[in-house]
Parts: C-alpha cells; sequence; structure tokens
C-alpha cells in the first residue's frame, strides 16, 4: 500500500521546521533514525501516513507560505502506527506527488465543508497555486493590492519597499513609534485590524468552533506554529481568507465570500512577498 510524507517547499519539515532533510533527487532513502516505539503518537522517528488527506492535515497546505510537497514513501520494516501517524527508523521518498493527486486528498480532507466540498477544493488549490508564485509582476502586485484594499473599504495609499526586510523593517519601526502613545498604538492596532479583518475573522472562527469542520481547518492552521512567525505571513492570509469564505456561504457572517480574497491572492500569484501596514494609512509591500 501506498504511505505519504508531506515537507515544506524546500524540503524541511513542516511542524519541526529545521535544515532540509533532502535536495530533492528521487528516490532518496533518508539517514537512520533512533525509532521511539512507544504508543506516543508523537515521537521520534521518520513519520508518515497511509493517506494523502491525513499527511496534509498534519503538515498543512502552505506550512511556509509556500505550497507543500508531497512524496509517495517507502518505510522501513520496522514501521509502527501509532494513531492515525505511522513511522519508522528510515523511509525512502520515492516520487513527489502531483497536484492533481494533490487535489484529491484535499477533497478527501475537505469533507466537513458539506455542501461546498467542491467549491472549498477549488478555493483551497487555487491558493496554492497562487502562494507558489509562478508569475513575477510588479504592476498586476499594486493592482491587486488596490482591488483588495477597495473591497475592504480602505482608502490607503501604497508604499513599495526595494524588499522583504525593508518592509518589514518599516513596519517594526512603525510598531515603535507608536508604543509610547496610547491612542498611536490603538490606531495602530486598529489598522492591523482593519486590513486582515481580524473582526470578520473573529467572528467566523466564533461560528465556526460551534460546528464540525476542525479536520479540514487544521491543514490551514498548522501553519499558524511555524518557528518564524513572518514566513506564516502568506499562510495565515490564506487560512482568513478561506475562514471568511466558508463562513459567509454558511451565513454564519454577514460579509461577501471573497472579502479577504479578493486583489490579494492574484497579488501573491504576481510574485508578491510581504504587505502590512507600515504607516497611517498606508499599505506596504515588497515583491
Amino acid at each position: 500500500m501506498p504511505f505519504y510524507k508531506v515537507l515544506t517547499h524546500d524540503y524541511r519539515p513542516p511542524v519541526q521546521g529545521g535544515d532540509p532533510v533532502f535536495d530533492g533527487t528521487l528516490p532518496c532513502m533518508l539517514p537512520l533514525v533512533s525509532l521511539d516505539t512507544s504508543e506516543d503518537e508523537c515521537g521520534a522517528g521518520w513519520n508518515f501516513t497511509d493517506s494523502i488527506a491525513s499527511a496534509l492535515a498534519i503538515g498543512g497546505l502552505w506550512p511556509d507560505g509556500r505550497p507543500s510537497l508531497a512524496f509517495e514513501s517507502r518505510p522501513g520494516p520496522d514501521a509502527i502506527r501509532r494513531g492515525n501517524k505511522m513511522r519508522a527508523s528510515t523511509l525512502t521518498l520515492v516520487r513527489r506527488l502531483s497536484e492533481d493527486e494533490m487535489r484529491e486528498g484535499v477533497r478527501a480532507m475537505s469533507a466537513p465543508f458539506a455542501p461546498y466540498v467542491e467549491e472549498m477544493v477549488a478555493e483551497q488549490m487555487a491558493w496554492r497555486a497562487a502562494l507558489a508564485q509562478p508569475l513575477r509582476d510588479e504592476a498586476a502586485v499594486e493592482a491587486g493590492l488596490k482591488l483588495a484594499l477597495a473591497s475592504r473599504n480602505l482608502r490607503w495609499g501604497l508604499r513599495r519597499f526595494d524588499s522583504v526586510q525593508l518592509a518589514w523593517a518599516a513596519g517594526d519601526a512603525w510598531a515603535a513609534r507608536c508604543a509610547g502613545d496610547a491612542k498611536t498604538a490603538r490606531d495602530a492596532w486598529d489598522a492591523r485590524d482593519a486590513w486582515d479583518a481580524w473582526r470578520a475573522v473573529r467572528d467566523a472562527r466564533i461560528a465556526w468552533a460551534a460546528r464540525t469542520a476542525w479536520a479540514a481547518r487544521d491543514a490551514w492552521w498548522a501553519a499558524g506554529d511555524a518557528k518564524d512567525a513572518r514566513t506564516a505571513w502568506a499562510a495565515r492570509a490564506a487560512r482568513a481568507a478561506l475562514t471568511i469564505w466558508f463562513a459567509a456561504r454558511q451565513r454564519w457572517i454577514e460579509h461577501p465570500p471573497n472579502l479577504l480574497t479578493a486583489g490579494l491572492r492574484d497579488a501573491y500569484r504576481h510574485g508578491l512577498g510581504v504587505t502590512l501596514p507600515t504607516g497611517p494609512n498606508e499599505l506596504g509591500w515588497a515583491i
């Protein structure tokens, strides 16, 4: 039977992080490691699953803000099962799964989204495609961000930075300037909430908590545990957009389903690296 393992786009463990586990050359036998044979579901060893859906639910669809990769794998003879996870002292990565195969895993994982399973599969796959950043077009990024601001009823200006690092520095500097003044700090937080549509997301999550769509949710929200919060910025944007989309379709909240999708997803598709409030009524961005 086939087994599966998910890694980040650059071949790192999606939950624990660390160095790449291999260089992308397939097939690849991963190094021998100690195997925890206890009854704990999480333990030492190479972890894997027997379904694509389970692998994605654990590893995430975009754990570091870029689409994850899944590999058909062959475990060593000492493989053990604990819960819905398996582990072994060695694991051979045989081949990388296609996006069509990933779609089937996403579809199986999305059963809790009934009656909008197919629509949610399409939305999740569209975010995966966008977060791969296949294009580089600064004019298209700027157009997307203008549409995103208009969709959120924000009359802000755009400020382009020459690098993602400079955009983050500007955001940090603004936060630092606001720290000493309560009103300015409040304005800064309000601006951040307005861009992230935090209140809408909060309402959607509260509604969601009363329902049963947890299984599919975990595949997006796993990225919230990323070691470097900045690498998960795009991941959070995608999760928030999907949360709003589903909650609005279910009529749990009174917002258009594409509130956090319009413009922004297309901006990522065209190479957006980061976008965040960097000043009063100002949205900074960088390729």
